[in-house]
């Protein structure tokens, strides 16, 4: 288990979690705060200090799967907003 975050695809919201199984199709995370998430969302690796770009597969609260699709690595975030994401939480 390791820390990530996940952070809606305009870039707010971002909030921690941890990252329980993660394999190249998706990952089962477990939310450090009950909250609503979208849909879609990015998931931030920060032990490999990858972006997925990612679908919510299922949910059973506290944790949540996740499936990815595109995949990015932290200097190549696919928006400013991520980007700035990114250096808030890894400062």
């Amino acid at each position: 288990m390791w820390g990530s975050w996940i952070a809606h695809l305009d870039g707010t919201n971002a909030a921690k979690c941890q990252t329980k199984d993660i394999s190249v199709a998706g990952a089962r995370i477990h939310l450090s705060e009950q909250q609503a998430i979208p849909s879609s969302v990015y998931f931030l690796d920060l032990r490999n200090r990858l972006i997925y770009e990612s679908i919510v597969a299922w949910r059973n609260l506290p944790e949540v799967g996740l499936q990815f699709g595109k995949v990015y690595r932290f200097v190549e975030a696919p928006t400013s907003e991520i980007a700035r994401v990114i250096k808030n939480i890894t400062l």
